[in-house]
């Protein structure tokens, strides 16, 4: 009764706040915001807007749909650039965009990072767009880089976030650019609710956002206490930024004021930064990593790093091992082995490559190789020889190599293990509810399929710096080493992996995912290939998470307390895999969050899936 009254009360605050409006035909573009939605609308996302962990039945839609990790109301915008005949290009922008807004730029910003994979069904070929950070020209010495803790303008990168979004519109759009932004405007003008979560972010960062007059006036009452959950929030001056963007395009934010506001803001927290890296920022296209997977084509994406690779040699080795003979792998301990040693192979391995420098040579002790490079690794011969390994002995030896490697190069310190410890004691709502990314899959009625993750890989609200509206990341406080490898002014690798699937050269499946998303993302697209699932169904069935967090443990594999039968644990233990049950307060450190949309080969009808402990939803028409 208690919940049912908050949410009424909820609503009436909406219709008090929040005015229908007239829909701005006038403007010369269609307007995706709740001025133009049918009457209920804005009522209905509104309230799962505030919700998690509750039931998610199947969607099923006709034409299109949008599935995201958060925020209802950018979905169901999504789905409104879709029925006023904007592409899947134009949907899953459209959501991200307004996911943003909503988030308030707490996990995800503007000046933040996007990745994403596509399908153009008129060329019938996929698309590999990277927009991630590039570091700072003048940053010759990454090592000093003040670790998080430390307010720094050396911590803050070069984003990509606005670029990717202009460059995809660009390639696959169809409504104008400016429609795009318009439901962000639009709660960034009038405002919206603040949810559970997204005000125990912003507590969670008390001290950041009382460090910036601009960041503390968004989230402070007028009596100065931080704004709290049910509060209406407005971001005024974001919404004149959004503004700015729809008329001059990204130059706005890489060319423009906001860039020259930017820079100065940076360079007065210390930073190196200067006009020319965002003017110099360009969007990567590459050829996605692909790999055929019996009936199934399966991309992922491309360079530069070696994530997409990752996801490609997984599926190599998915088919030579054949799951599908044992049962499902909850129910097979062989299968449940074979597939842990696959995920854990590919994720401790692959994408890591540039801080674990030392893996090539073990590959090439192991292996007898040199070829670390992206072809190689998702080669189909790679794959063999992985997989001849796995069945002899002198696999453990390669597993306790890795191990030993991994140890001695962990990005965890005592220190970060201990907070861990400390935040697992209290049992804070903040880690529940922790998460620095966000992803939006969409597909519409041409085939069109749009996979996007987007992120600041960073703290909340970095060390609270804002400028007009939009957050400023502090990424650089703990990729110190990254930037070193990579160099002054170049591009840093991504740990991201969204998934193209085509089924006989068909659409078939667009997938992303956020938290650990090579585990989470190998098994949830597993359930929906090889065992015929709905979306909603495979996240929602059991799955083991990454390795151990301590690296003293790294050869131990997690799972949640209550996932998988004692026998079947029991059983893969025996084959030599250990095994750390993590309790439930635990749990949030490992898991990932996969959304995805799915396309009945027969009739044709889109079914989608979202995790049940993220408010994101599948919507469509």
């Amino acid at each position: 009764m208690k919940t049912k009254s908050f949410l009424s009360l909820v609503i009436i605050i909406y219709l008090l706040f929040l005015p229908w409006g007239c829909s701005k035909k006038s403007a010369g573009y269609p307007d995706l915001s709740p001025a133009g939605w049918p009457e209920g609308e804005l009522e209905k996302y509104a309230r799962l807007n505030l919700v998690t962990n509750v039931p998610k039945p199947p969607v099923e839609a006709g034409k299109g749909m949008v599935a995201g990790a958060f925020g209802p109301l950018a979905i169901r915008a999504g789905v409104e650039a879709l029925k006023k005949g904007g592409s899947a290009a134009d949907a899953a922008l459209t959501t991200s965009l307004t996911q943003v807004c909503l988030l308030a730029g707490s996990n995800v910003s503007y000046a933040g990072v996007m990745f994403m994979v596509y399908y153009d069904a008129k060329n019938c070929k996929t698309h590999s767009l990277h927009a991630g950070w590039n570091t700072v020209k003048e940053e010759t010495d990454p090592m000093s880089i003040p670790v998080s803790g430390t307010p720094s303008g050396r911590q803050v990168l070069v984003p990509g976030f606005m670029a990717g979004v202009q460059a995809a519109h660009q390639r696959f759009g169809k409504l104008p650019f400016a429609a795009l932004s318009e439901p962000a405007i639009y709660f960034a003008e009038k405002g919206f609710i603040i949810d559970k979560a997204l005000a125990v972010r912003i507590k969670s960062r008390e001290k950041e956002i009382a460090r910036f007059p601009e960041t503390k006036n968004i989230f402070t009452r007028e009596n100065g206490e931080l704004v709290k959950e049910g509060d209406l929030l407005k971001q005024p001056r974001l919404a004149e930024t959004l503004r700015r963007v729809s008329k001059e395009g990204a130059d706005y934010m890489y060319r423009g004021e906001w860039a020259k506001k930017f820079v100065r803001a940076v360079r007065k927290q210390g930073g190196k930064m200067n006009l020319k890296d965002l003017e110099d920022y360009k969007v990567i296209w590459s050829e996605p990593a692909h790999t055929t997977y019996r009936e199934y084509d399966i991309f992922s994406l491309g360079g530069p790093g070696l994530a997409g690779a990752s996801l490609i040699g997984a599926f190599n080795l998915l088919e030579l091992a054949d799951l599908r003979q044992y049962g499902h792998y909850t129910r097979s301990a062989r299968a449940l082995y074979q597939f842990i040693q696959i995920s854990r192979v590919t994720e401790l391995c692959f994408y890591p490559g540039l801080r674990y420098r030392d893996l090539h040579e073990i590959f090439s002790k192991h292996f007898g190789t040199d070829d670390f490079t992206r072809q190689s690794l998702i080669s189909k011969q790679t794959a063999q020889s992985i997989w001849k390994k796995m069945q002899e002995p002198s696999w453990r030896e390669f597993q306790q190599d890795v191990y030993l490697s991994l140890k001695e190069a962990s990005p965890f310190d005592e220190a970060v293990l201990e907070d861990v410890e400390k935040t697992r004691k209290k049992k804070v709502d903040a880690a529940k509810n922790s998460g620095h990314s966000d992803c939006v899959v969409a597909i519409d009625a041409e085939g069109n399929m749009a996979a996007i993750l987007h992120s600041i890989n960073s703290n909340y609200y970095g060390f609270g710096l804002m400028v007009d509206g939009v957050s400023a990341a502090d990424t650089g406080s703990s990729m110190q080493e990254f930037i070193a490898e990579v160099g002054p002014g170049a591009r840093l690798p991504d740990s991201t992996h969204p998934v193209i699937v085509l089924k006989k050269g068909k659409p078939f499946l667009a997938a992303s995912c956020i938290g650990s998303i090579h585990i989470a993302t190998l098994q949830c697209v597993v359930n929906a290939l090889d065992y015929n699932m709905d979306p909603q169904q495979a996240v929602e069935m059991p799955y083991f998470f990454s390795a151990a967090l301590h690296p003293s443990e790294y050869n131990k594999q997690t799972v949640g307390e209550g996932q998988f039968a004692e026998e079947i644990l029991e059983a893969v233990r025996a084959m030599g895999q250990e095994i750390k049950v993590l309790p439930a307060e635990m749990q949030w450190l490992q898991m990932g969050g996969w959304v995805g949309i799915k396309i009945d080969p027969e009739t044709g009808k889109l079914k989608g899936g979202v995790p049940l402990s993220l408010n994101g939803v599948s919507a469509g028409y």
